[in-house]
């Protein structure tokens, strides 16, 4: 059963909406890109790309597994 809302959505194409809290202040971390969508501005930032060896192999670990099984998935579906 359906749970009805109580503000009904409102679209509103091409305008951003406000965020009650606005942070001035960035991160800690170096800023590599900075991208604005309207008014809104994305900051990325490297504070959370690994760098050690390990750190990198256990991402690229991961994206193997993640990768098989999906593959897995897909063959599943087939049959």
């Amino acid at each position: 059963m359906a749970v009805p809302q109580l503000d009904l959505h409102k679209h509103n194409p091409g305008r951003d909406m406000p965020m009650s809290i606005q942070i001035k202040e960035l991160p800690a971390g170096n800023v590599v890109e900075t991208y604005k969508f309207g008014e809104t501005t994305v900051h990325i930032c490297d504070d959370f790309i690994v760098q050690t060896p390990s750190q990198i192999a256990k991402v690229i670990r991961q994206m193997h597994e993640v990768g098989w099984d999906i593959l897995q998935n897909q063959k599943s579906e087939a049959d």
